[in-house]
């Protein structure tokens, strides 16, 4: 089947199915095989010899490419593991990495720079994640550029979808309370002085008077009965 078929078939880009098939095809050696050249057919899609009819025949001389699904998810699942694990840094290589950047930006040179050229264990981020706390010998006051910068602003941690406001407002309460007039309500709130401090706690009854008349009534009926 063509790229666009299959990817038609699994809901997916056929550029994705041409990239997947690319990234885990594997080469493949038979007795057959009498170059290292490879066969011009793979020049194109579908770039393997997975729906060629020689694949299994002697009179194909080129190294054969297929592309097994088994093999190709568990390199998926092997890449996923090791992209989630991290990279081991212990005390000595932290030390290490520590003073080669170090003397890197003091000497004017860009910390993407000092780690590439030294081939060091860490990423950009972390370097940077680690000068912000404070670890590292260096500073973001010895970054030129780091001085212009403005704070970022911090992100609202009290947003609440949209979705679960919906029927959850206080327009949608005072709907609800004129609809139901005679419901008894009860308003609590609190008035803080100090963190940490005393905390006076205020309630509010309403229609209270009207709900305890009923509870009475119900229950004389019940002593009645």
């Amino acid at each position: 089947m063509p790229f666009k078929a299959i990817g038609k078939r699994i809901d997916k880009d056929p550029t994705t199915v041409s990239k997947e098939v690319k990234l885990h095809a594997q080469s493949h050696r038979s007795g057959y095989v009498k170059t290292d050249d490879t066969c011009p057919k793979l020049l194109k899609a579908p770039y393997v010899c997975n729906g060629c009819g020689l694949k299994s025949k002697s009179c194909c001389k080129y190294l054969r490419r297929v592309y097994v699904a088994k093999k190709a998810q568990e390199e998926y699942e092997n890449l996923l593991v090791e992209a989630r694990t991290g990279i081991p840094l212990n005390k000595e290589e932290f030390y290490e990495t520590e003073r080669i950047v170090s003397e890197a930006v003091q000497n004017g040179q860009h910390i993407y720079q000092a780690v590439k050229s030294n081939d060091l264990p860490v990423s950009c981020a972390t370097v940077y994640r680690h000068i912000n706390k404070g670890y590292y010998t260096i500073s973001p006051i010895d970054f030129p550029r780091a001085v212009k910068f403005k704070q970022r602003k911090p992100k609202n941690q009290d947003y609440v979808p949209l979705c679960l406001k919906r029927g959850r407002t206080y327009e949608d309460f005072l709907e609800y309370i004129e609809n139901n007039p005679d419901l008894a309500q009860i308003e609590l709130d609190t008035v803080i002085g100090r963190i940490g401090g005393k905390v006076i706690m205020t309630i509010h009854f309403v229609n209270v008077d009207f709900m305890f008349g009923i509870i009475s009534e119900i229950s004389a009926s019940g002593n009645r009965s």
